[in-house]
């Protein structure tokens, strides 16, 4: 199994016999979606968030509706209450019938339809004596020429697909770089709306404190239903939509679950890096985690003076919030756990193992050791980059400015020579993604940003082109012309015959003054983490040729599957945790929190309170749940 027990869907044909030794009970055929016309589990499980990427849901009914966590329907949930003037994260929401659910803005759910192997026709592409960043763009302009080919083939014949043209995305994904590649597509759905979500008192509850920790009593799960056209197109909201029917969909088990069950996992986890040498987890260690832990901290600061403004503020602000608090909470986790079980150390053994089996790995980890000190001399530069790019929850303004010059340089470009971004095909997502984040700024609170941003520039040496006065950043942030909804519904008009004012915007006239800069930072990053990225290969392959271990893919967004038991566990001397909760640990929570003077994220509404206090039954409802999965973010629980 290796150090993987999270597998690409395409897998589960081969590890059946493996998933049926620890409980598996159906045919490995009626998992995977993805191989067959046939419908299987995975034809049940979607991508939850804007443009599909978020977290996992699940169709749980035959009219659309779509079961996920709160958290992963949170911003959802912010954005129609900002549009609703109400505020459904705090109050929670429920719709009596189909004509009461919300659309949640910016919302879209993605069916992975198929998955191909498209390595030869990546890899084909490189030369023995391409230059790093030459290597880098080349497979850039392949995967995007490969998935544009695609999508344009499968719009011609989605109806023997079974999905609406409309609603066609084929994405390449790395799976090694160099070595593998995958060809995805998915089905958008674009109309999706909110049925359910608790309030933030049981969605969220026991908050950051008990955020990644056991034991947990939170409600995190919300309802959500996706819609198309009435003749079953994929469309944009409308009044006389109608819900999808899904191919697939999951039946809830009024059982529960008991000790020693085992459990499948289906869901779209996020990134991992599973494969890293040493080097790699020591700049993680010692330079990249501490930086952003600093950094999340001192935005959840600022976060904390502007929220306390009134109800609008607290909105505006609720989703980077809730994203940094969760950032922060599992960065220093990371770190913890990493220097308490010697992550380092232990790959470094196995290296050496590696060395002393093949003495050319050697030169493969000094060259890694090299680039990794390139990329931390000039990690001050770029993290202040970042920041003027208003990057990691940076100003959403500085961004605009960004993307906005970038724009007018890359679109001047034929399409297959731009970076990614700006291709015809994914031009309308990044016209989203920012018109989304410049609708929700909180001007005091994106002043600071700003400002922050520019005096993290100063103090790495990097130019800040002399834009701003004292006093001028306020200003700037009121009367911004990129705020203005045109600007970013039609980029290409926008940023190729632009209105004089945008060019004498401040944020523009910074981000074109920075451009050079940022390209010539840009491209050496490429060059260094292409180079990276060959080392990492061919270290692959060494320790591939010396070892019994299977090596799988990372993870990285695209649906995977895991597998596991029901279990608890003993996380330290004379410590055991159960396998489940109780709603009767959430009221010893809330009556603790009540005597010891109050605490806001361990209190629930005073209707279940009363309820618990007088039911022994209700206070016996399972609340949550530990497996032994691979249980990377990202992945929702199917209990077979």
């Amino acid at each position: 199994m290796g150090r993987f027990r999270t597998w690409p869907i395409t897998a589960v044909g081969e590890l059946e016999p493996v998933l049926r030794d620890m409980g598996l009970k159906i045919d490995a055929r009626k998992i995977d979606g993805t191989s067959s016309a046939d419908a299987a589990l995975s034809d049940a499980l979607v991508s939850v968030g804007a443009s599909g990427r978020g977290g996992t849901g699940s169709f749980v009914s035959d009219d659309g509706l779509i079961l996920t966590n709160w958290h992963v329907a949170h911003e959802a949930v912010r954005a129609a209450s900002l549009a609703e003037g109400a505020d459904f994260v705090t109050t929670g929401f429920v719709a009596r019938n189909r004509t009461a659910e919300v659309r949640g803005p910016n919302t879209e759910v993605w069916l992975t339809r198929e998955c191909a192997d498209v390595s030869a026709e990546v890899v084909e592409v490189l030369r023995d004596g391409d230059d790093a960043l030459t290597r880098a763009n080349k497979v850039r302009d392949r995967r995007q020429e490969i998935a544009a080919y695609a999508e344009t083939a499968l719009k011609n014949r989605a109806a023997a697909l079974g999905v609406s043209a409309e609603g066609v995305r084929c994405e390449v994904q790395e799976q090694f770089a160099y070595e593998t590649y995958v060809l995805f597509t998915y089905e958008r759905l674009r109309d999706v709306r909110i049925v359910y979500a608790p309030p933030r008192s049981l969605g969220n509850f026991g908050g950051d404190e008990d955020n990644f920790e056991w034991p947990r009593h939170t409600a995190d799960f919300a309802l959500l239903r996706a819609y198309v056209s009435p003749d079953g197109a994929v469309a944009d909201y409308d009044e006389a939509n109608v819900p999808f029917r899904p191919d697939s969909r999951l039946r809830l088990c009024g059982s529960g679950a008991a000790d020693g069950d085992f459990v499948f996992l289906l869901g779209y986890p996020g990134s991992t890096n599973r494969y890293a040498p040493s080097r790699r987890l020591r700049y993680s260690d010692e330079v990249t985690t501490p930086a952003l832990i600093r950094d999340f901290k001192r935005k959840l600061e600022l976060i904390g003076k502007y929220e306390v403004d009134d109800d609008v503020a607290r909105l505006k602000l609720a989703g980077a919030k809730k994203s940094l608090a969760n950032e922060l909470k599992r960065s220093d986790g990371k770190l913890v756990v990493a220097r308490k079980i010697g992550l380092v150390e232990e790959r470094g053994a196995e290296e050496a193992a590696l060395v002393k089996a093949a003495p050319t790995a050697a030169v493969l980890l000094q060259d890694l050791e090299l680039i990794y000190g390139e990329l931390e001399d000039g990690e001050d530069a770029l993290d202040a980059l970042a920041a003027l790019r208003g990057a990691y929850f940076g100003s959403s303004l500085l961004a605009a400015g960004h993307y906005f010059h970038e724009a007018s340089v890359e679109l001047k470009k034929p399409d297959a020579d731009r970076e990614a971004d700006y291709r015809d095909r994914n031009l309308p997502f990044l016209q989203r993604r920012l018109a989304a984040r410049l609708e929700g700024i909180h001007e005091p609170h994106e002043a600071r940003l700003v400002a922050d941003a520019l005096d993290a520039a100063r103090a790495a040496g990097v130019p800040r082109q002399g834009v701003f006065g004292k006093g001028d950043v306020a200003r700037a942030v009121r009367d911004s012309k990129l705020r203005a909804s045109w600007v970013f519904a039609d980029l290409r008009t926008a940023a190729g015959d632009p209105d004089p004012a945008l060019l004498e915007d401040p944020f523009v006239v910074l981000a074109t003054r920075l451009y050079p800069l940022y390209a010539a930072v840009r491209d050496s990053g490429k060059r260094l983490l292409s180079d990276r990225d060959v080392c990492l290969s061919a270290l692959l392959d060494l320790q591939r040729q010396h070892s019994d271990e299977h090596f799988w893919p990372d993870c990285n967004g695209a649906l995977r599957v895991s597998a596991g038991h029901v279990r608890g566990y003993a996380p330290a001397d004379a410590v055991a945790h159960g396998a489940r909760t109780t709603l009767a640990g959430l009221l010893d929570k809330v009556l603790e929190a009540r005597l010891r003077g109050g605490a806001d994220h361990y209190e629930a509404p005073d209707a279940l309170v009363a309820l618990l206090e007088r039911d022994g039954a209700a206070r016996a409802t399972p609340c949550c749940l530990l497996y032994s999965t691979d249980t990377v973010g990202g992945l929702s629980l199917i209990h077979i």
